[in-house]
């Protein structure tokens, strides 16, 4: 393959100092050449810009790795509680370079933060790398690649054309708004009402289509709240804000929760058996499925620790006792209690807190015989098929709980059954809504 040389102007580096101490946000800019170290302050931050601020004269070739296209490392500390916000501007970038091969990703040592690709990005444009990020008096260093990825398709456009970056670095006291605490605020200042079910009271948000379930997690409901999001370029939906995630490693926080608008299409749990960290599906979400989201979103997602608490009933049940079961450790023998990972599916639970409990007194085998109160009032039902949901029968090896396309929740699945395959996960605790006021036409934006 012919090699295609590229070349590329300077990269500029904007850092902070403090102008006022009674400002909660720092800026400050340089334009200078020097390439030795720079080091500057950001209202208690210090950025470290490893080998300068600038990268001049460079040339860019397709590469078959980032490492091997420009890097540049920045380590930040600070003596107090400060969050960093990250962009980079784009100054100059040449049509020619408009292409999804021509990348950037910034790393926190082996995990991806956030990375994109230039295709739609114009002069003018801010791109966050980092937002809202707590910095300590322990130095952590993150590492910025651009490069152009020589395994795509690199149309001769991209020869000899130019471009120019520069970092903007913002600092702030505050502790920015976090995502959840967006849709907490919602519903904490929504007038409440009581509703009693199953002899479990709950508040109820009406106004604005929100709850509080046992857990005292936040949760929306309704035939059709204004819970839509944009995410991976579609419209996905808020099951809910939700305490103590555990990410695996015993760090615990207060989560959103998403579910896809609509399936992904009708697939197998498993050939075989209803254990969850091996089944077929979960396979697929966390590997096929979530390597074609967008590189944006996959650094959206964290990794959280799923219940698989099961049951050998499936009558008589609401959605207090489902929420129950499902985070206990009633499981056929042999199977597993919880897992880690990305993307999984909903549970009974979520199907049923998703109804109007005001309206609806049947259990979740029942929904069906009296539609217009309890199946047709949630949102996270499928009106064309059956879903599968998360939750394993503890009474069998095969069985797993779905949601009937009449709207009856069941364990009469076998697991190499088809059915609809809705993907659901935590989004990290430090992602940001940005904009949207949560309806179809106008959905939550994330950073």
């Amino acid at each position: 393959m012919k090699k295609k040389h590229v070349i590329v102007g300077s990269l500029l580096v904007i850092g902070a100092i403090m102008v006022g101490s009674t400002l909660a946000w720092w800026t400050w800019s340089t334009s200078s050449n020097e390439q030795t170290n720079v080091v500057v302050t950001v209202g208690g931050i210090t950025i470290d810009y490893e080998d300068g601020e600038n990268i001049t004269n460079n040339n860019l070739i397709p590469t078959s790795t980032k490492e091997k296209g420009i890097s540049k490392n920045i380590t930040v500390s600070s003596t107090g509680q400060v969050y960093l916000d990250l962009n980079m501007e784009v100054v100059t970038l040449d049509d020619g370079l408009k292409d999804a091969s021509f990348k950037y990703e910034i790393y926190n040592g082996s995990e991806l933060v956030t990375g994109g690709n230039f295709a739609n990005s114009n002069a003018g444009d801010n791109i966050t790398l980092l937002s809202g990020v707590e910095v300590t008096s322990s130095p952590t260093t993150y590492t910025l690649y651009i490069w152009i990825d020589g395994n795509m398709s690199n149309p001769n456009t991209m020869y000899n054309q130019n471009f120019e970056f520069r970092l903007n670095a913002e600092a702030t006291d505050e502790k920015p708004l976090t995502g959840a605490d967006t849709i907490t605020d919602i519903y904490t200042t929504a007038d409440k009402t009581e509703v009693v079910n199953n002899d479990v009271t709950y508040n109820y948000a009406t106004e604005v289509g929100m709850m509080e379930d046992i857990g005292g997690n936040i949760r929306y409901y309704g035939a059709d709240p204004n819970n839509y999001v944009t995410f991976n370029n579609e419209l996905w939906r808020i099951i809910g804000v939700f305490n103590n995630i555990d990410d695996g490693t015993g760090k615990k926080e207060t989560r959103i929760k998403i579910a896809r608008s609509e399936s992904i299409g009708n697939y197998v749990w498993d050939d075989n058996e209803n254990e969850w960290s091996t089944a077929t599906l979960q396979t697929y979400l966390n590997g096929t499925y979530l390597n074609s989201l967008s590189t944006e979103s996959q650094t959206m997602i964290g990794n959280a620790k799923w219940n698989l608490g099961g049951s050998s009933t499936y009558k008589g049940l609401y959605a207090n006792n489902y929420y129950t079961f499902e985070r206990g450790t009633t499981v056929y023998s042999g199977r597993s209690t919880e897992w880690t990972g990305k993307i999984a599916l909903m549970y009974p639970s979520d199907y049923m807190y998703a109804g109007d409990l005001s309206k609806c007194s049947k259990d979740g085998y029942n929904w069906d015989t009296d539609q217009t109160n309890c199946r047709d009032t949630s949102w996270l039902r499928n009106t064309s098929t059956s879903q599968w949901t998360l939750t394993p029968v503890s009474s069998g090896s095969y069985g797993v709980f779905g949601v009937y396309i009449s709207g009856s929740v069941d364990s009469g699945y076998g697991v190499a059954g088809s059915n609809a395959s809705r993907p659901v996960l935590y989004l990290k605790s430090t992602v940001e809504i940005t904009g949207g006021n949560g309806t179809s036409e106008n959905p939550f934006t994330l950073n």
